[in-house]
Protein backbone atom coordinates (compact mmCIF):
# COMPACT_ATOMS: atom_id res chain seq x y z
CA UNK A 1 0.00 0.00 0.00
CA UNK A 2 1.21 3.22 -0.87
CA UNK A 3 0.64 6.77 0.98
CA UNK A 4 -1.97 8.89 0.21
CA UNK A 5 -2.20 12.75 1.17
CA UNK A 6 -4.87 15.11 0.30
CA UNK A 7 -4.11 18.78 -0.83
CA UNK A 8 -5.47 21.39 0.72
CA UNK A 9 -7.27 22.42 -2.68
CA UNK A 10 -8.89 18.96 -2.30
CA UNK A 11 -9.59 19.15 0.96
CA UNK A 12 -11.52 21.97 -0.48
CA UNK A 13 -13.38 20.44 -3.12
CA UNK A 14 -14.85 17.65 -0.53
CA UNK A 15 -15.99 20.83 1.71
CA UNK A 16 -17.20 22.33 -1.60
CA UNK A 17 -18.96 19.29 -3.06
CA UNK A 18 -20.70 19.21 0.72
CA UNK A 19 -21.91 22.46 0.53
CA UNK A 20 -23.59 21.63 -2.95
CA UNK A 21 -25.40 19.14 -1.75
CA UNK A 22 -26.72 20.38 0.93
CA UNK A 23 -27.86 23.38 -0.72
CA UNK A 24 -28.51 21.86 -4.27
CA UNK A 25 -31.71 23.72 -5.79
CA UNK A 26 -32.99 20.11 -7.30
CA UNK A 27 -33.38 18.29 -4.10
CA UNK A 28 -30.68 19.35 -1.42
CA UNK A 29 -29.44 16.44 0.59
CA UNK A 30 -29.63 15.92 4.60
CA UNK A 31 -26.97 16.95 6.13
CA UNK A 32 -25.81 13.48 7.30
CA UNK A 33 -26.56 11.86 3.79
CA UNK A 34 -24.38 14.85 1.84
CA UNK A 35 -21.57 13.95 5.09
CA UNK A 36 -22.12 10.35 4.10
CA UNK A 37 -21.41 11.15 0.05
CA UNK A 38 -18.34 13.08 0.75
CA UNK A 39 -17.09 10.24 3.04
CA UNK A 40 -17.56 7.72 0.37
CA UNK A 41 -15.31 10.11 -2.15
CA UNK A 42 -12.48 10.77 0.89
CA UNK A 43 -12.48 6.93 1.05
CA UNK A 44 -12.30 6.46 -2.86
CA UNK A 45 -9.05 8.71 -2.44
CA UNK A 46 -7.48 6.63 0.01
CA UNK A 47 -8.11 3.32 -1.82
CA UNK A 48 -5.62 4.91 -4.90
CA UNK A 49 -3.03 3.40 -2.57
CA UNK A 50 -4.21 -0.17 -3.02
CA UNK A 51 -4.26 0.42 -6.86
CA UNK A 52 -2.16 -1.46 -9.27
CA UNK A 53 -3.17 0.69 -12.42
CA UNK A 54 -3.05 4.22 -12.89
CA UNK A 55 -4.99 5.99 -15.36
CA UNK A 56 -3.75 8.56 -16.98
CA UNK A 57 -5.65 12.09 -17.15
CA UNK A 58 -6.73 12.72 -20.37
CA UNK A 59 -8.97 15.90 -20.41
CA UNK A 60 -7.11 19.25 -20.50
CA UNK A 61 -8.81 20.20 -17.27
CA UNK A 62 -7.26 17.13 -15.24
CA UNK A 63 -4.26 17.52 -16.66
CA UNK A 64 -3.54 20.85 -15.65
CA UNK A 65 -3.81 19.24 -11.88
CA UNK A 66 -2.35 15.86 -12.56
CA UNK A 67 -1.00 13.03 -14.47
CA UNK A 68 -3.24 10.60 -13.07
CA UNK A 69 -7.46 10.45 -12.82
CA UNK A 70 -9.17 8.11 -10.58
CA UNK A 71 -12.52 7.34 -11.96
CA UNK A 72 -15.44 7.21 -9.26
CA UNK A 73 -18.72 6.80 -10.78
CA UNK A 74 -21.09 7.63 -7.83
CA UNK A 75 -24.61 6.92 -9.82
CA UNK A 76 -25.77 6.78 -13.65
CA UNK A 77 -25.33 10.65 -14.18
CA UNK A 78 -22.59 11.28 -11.40
CA UNK A 79 -18.65 10.74 -11.75
CA UNK A 80 -16.00 11.68 -10.05
CA UNK A 81 -12.54 12.65 -11.03
CA UNK A 82 -10.10 12.25 -8.59
CA UNK A 83 -6.80 13.72 -9.90
CA UNK A 84 -3.55 13.23 -8.34
CA UNK A 85 0.48 12.85 -9.27
CA UNK A 86 2.45 9.90 -7.74
CA UNK A 87 6.12 10.93 -6.88
CA UNK A 88 9.35 8.29 -6.79
CA UNK A 89 8.90 6.49 -3.70
CA UNK A 90 4.73 5.86 -5.30
CA UNK A 91 3.33 8.55 -2.65
CA UNK A 92 -0.06 9.45 -3.87
CA UNK A 93 -0.49 13.21 -4.07
CA UNK A 94 -4.67 13.84 -4.85
CA UNK A 95 -4.69 17.30 -5.74
CA UNK A 96 -8.21 18.08 -7.14
CA UNK A 97 -11.55 16.44 -7.05
CA UNK A 98 -13.96 17.12 -9.87
CA UNK A 99 -17.26 16.52 -11.05
CA UNK A 100 -17.98 15.17 -14.94
CA UNK A 101 -20.51 18.20 -15.03
CA UNK A 102 -17.14 20.50 -14.46
CA UNK A 103 -15.27 18.23 -16.56
CA UNK A 104 -16.10 19.79 -20.49
CA UNK A 105 -13.53 19.94 -23.26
Amino acid sequence: MNNVYISLQAVEDLKNIFTGLINWKKGALEIEHALKYVDDIERQCYSIGNKTYHSKAKYPKHKHFGEKVFDYRRNPNTEWYIVYNIDNTNNIFITKIISNYLTVD
